[in-house]
């Protein structure tokens, strides 16, 4: 696999006149290595496969029960977005196409030795790899100053994580006899040395997963990359700090602290509440995704974090449960979400637009790229049928086993709050993928950007229709999806409870059961019946002109995205704190003859509060230490002077 995607690394040095060539040369390189890491990944969860470490010297690439499904996702996710790739790329022509797709097969290929690191000095370096290949596909239109401000913020903060990742590794080792994951996983941490090291890990990969406040630099990054890139820094990246943080706590940090899995808890569902609000006000249709991706990877750290609670206050195996949901929920949502950013980009791509409030009644002009969307809607929705229900379904699940089984009362007010703001994200995220869904592909055109939209190519729709497939199948039948993944936490002597193998549940019996082929099937009934009864009835529709006080309707006569919005946005206006501009330009008639400009902006809190005061503080320590560069070489020699002074004194202090 490796290699293939080295071949696609190679095409960055192809003459120009080959520009074409060498992106479909890189793409299908990128198809086949994934296809190999997936179906590599798949053996070794079925039990096909022997795993084998390779060892060059200090480092060492192997793969383990943990990181297996994983690969598997980034596999499965690279093969549909690099067939993407192959008909959206195409317009990058003469724009650094060959950087683009060189740079695409560096970023799956480090992900995927990420997931194979077995020490921790490969896992640093193959991170950074990573960070820097998503930094440049992310800066790719640099000339715009919008990508450029976006892939510097994504640079400073994933810096950020990286460090406090490396403090977290600094910690484990020094408390260890080597750098393999094998030797730390023998470390002797304790104490406040054992809670700095959580501190630093969690920190380091909540960051790059996105959760709240760390996500500021998620919503102007996914943006501002290509569609195929971001649909696989949402789709896989964000799960490797899943993976990263995962490896922590079952090998580095066993011992786990009641405090550290209500915080992983707490702060996970905090993040999918404020992610998804925040997903209900934009227009911009992949910022809107980027923000339901913080929800989701907060849905998914809150069951990680219920895992971690139930194993500390049960200590059984009711805690699998929790990992199972968060295992699930991220290979689910990884499907779903390059499913949504391919047909974000399939919209860009045939209007020319991402901003809502020029679209409408889409879908008789892109029929296709209307039916993946709904289903990816659906699915984004936690629907019924779709892989996003079953993962939900168990994020729950867990949520329920936290207060039916944990021994004391605080357990379940936190299981309590759970169910309170996970009932308000999924309310909140329907809201929102109808009216993405509503005002995008159906109602009258608003602008004359939808007259000359067209439909995507060949390659697009294929891999949408990829995605729509495996979102539907894994909804109908989670079975053997999840059969795998209890295979990657060690689950194969426990029941899982609570998703159906067969056609009727016939497992433990507890009252959380179901099967999402009896309601499929249960659904289709219910629809034939209603079909018999209309045809039966004689029932029948007529169709008139809608009263409109005696004008002729228009497209602007529509709920635009914004005024959707708008009964959500007054509900929660303490925590949006919308910022509105309202002028008439003009005013003859207290009724008629008014003409209005509004302006409405919603800033994100955390950004406004946190990061901008932080901001300028810095900016103003770094003009006073500014100062201190003068130019001068007898002051820098008087700098270091008064330096080995103060090293002296030190030392003789404390000698």
């Amino acid at each position: 696999a490796v290699l293939c995607y080295s071949i696609g690394i190679l095409t960055l040095f192809a003459p120009h006149h080959m520009q074409m060539m060498a992106h479909y040369v890189a793409n299908l390189a990128a198809v086949m290595g994934s296809g190999l890491v997936f179906f590599n990944a798949w053996s070794i969860l079925a039990g096909d496969a022997t795993i084998r470490a390779f060892r060059w010297g200090s480092y060492t690439l192997t793969c383990d029960g943990w990181s297996a499904p994983f690969l598997m996702l980034t596999g499965l996710a690279g093969i549909i977005a690099s067939v993407y790739a192959l008909g959206y790329a195409e317009s990058y022509e003469g724009k650094r196409l060959r950087m683009l797709n060189g740079l695409w097969n560096l970023f799956i290929c480090s992900m995927v030795l990420v997931l194979l690191a077995g020490d921790a000095l490969s896992f640093l370096l193959f991170w950074e790899i990573m960070a820097v290949a998503s930094f440049l596909l992310v800066n790719h239109e640099a000339e715009k100053r919008t990508t450029w401000n976006a892939a510097y913020q994504y640079l400073v903060m994933t810096s950020i994580g990286t460090a406090a990742i490396m403090i977290a590794f600094f910690l484990t080792t020094t408390f260890s006899e080597g750098f393999s994951f094998a030797a730390m996983s023998a470390n002797t941490l304790k104490g406040g040395w054992l809670h700095a090291t959580f501190a630093a890990a969690f920190i380091g990969f909540a960051l790059k997963a996105g959760l709240v406040p760390l996500h500021v630099w998620l919503p102007n990054a996914h943006p501002a990359a290509p569609s195929h890139v971001s649909a696989l820094m949402s789709g896989v990246m964000l799960k490797i700090a899943l993976y990263g943080f995962g490896r922590f706590m079952f090998d580095f940090l066993p011992e786990w602290n009641y405090w550290w899995a209500v915080i992983v808890m707490v702060i996970g569902l905090i993040s999918a509440f404020l992610g998804v609000l925040y997903a209900q006000m934009e227009v911009d249709i992949k910022r809107i995704l980027a923000y339901s991706s913080v929800e989701n990877m907060g849905i998914i750290f809150a069951a990680f974090g219920c895992g971690m609670l139930l194993k500390v206050v049960t200590d059984s195996n009711w805690c699998q449960i929790g990992f199972l949901a968060a295992l699930l929920h991220a290979f689910n949502h990884s499907i779903m979400k390059v499913l949504m950013f391919m047909s974000a980009g399939s919209i860009m791509h045939g209007t020319g637009s991402k901003n809502l409030e020029l679209f409408g009644g889409l879908a008789r002009k892109m029929p296709y790229t209307a039916l993946f969307t709904f289903i990816g809607a659906m699915s984004l929705s936690a629907l019924p049928l779709t892989n996003g229900f079953v993962g939900e379904w168990m994020v729950l699940q867990s949520f329920i086993t936290l207060a039916h089984n944990g021994p004391v009362q605080d357990v379940r007010l936190w299981s309590a709050l759970a169910f309170i703001l996970m009932g308000l994200t999924g309310a909140l995220a329907l809201g929102c993928f109808v009216r993405y869904f509503g005002i995008t592909f159906l109602g009258a055109a608003r602008s004359k950007l939808v007259d000359h939209a067209h439909e995507s190519d060949v390659f697009m729709l294929a891999a949408m229709g990829m995605s729509s497939a495996l979102v539907l199948l894994v909804g109908i039948f989670p079975a053997y999806v999840i059969e795998l993944l209890c295979k990657a936490i060690d689950m194969s002597d426990y029941m899982v409870i609570g998703l159906g193998g067969r056609l009727i549940w016939s497992g433990s019996g507890t009252f959380v059961t179901f099967s999402p082929l009896v309601i499929a099937i249960a659904l289709g009934l219910l629809g034939v019946a209603l079909l018999v009864f209309v045809v039966r009835q004689g029932v029948c529709i007529e169709k008139d002109v809608t009263w409109n006080c005696g004008t002729y309707p228009t497209a602007r006569q529509q709920y635009s995205a914004t005024g959707f919005s708008k009964p959500v946005r007054r509900a929660f206006d303490y925590l949006l704190k919308p910022k509105r501009e309202r002028t008439f330009t003009q005013n003859d008639h207290s009724y008629f003859g008014r003409k209005l400009y509004y302006k409405l902006e919603i800033p994100d809190m955390i950004t406004e509060k946190l990061y901008q005061p932080f901001n300028k503080y810095f900016v103003s320590a770094s003009a006073f230490l500014r100062r201190l560069q003068q130019g001068s070489v007898r002051l820098y020699v008087s700098y270091v002077m008064v330096a080995m002074v103060i090293v002296l004194v030190w030392g003789a202090i404390y000698k």
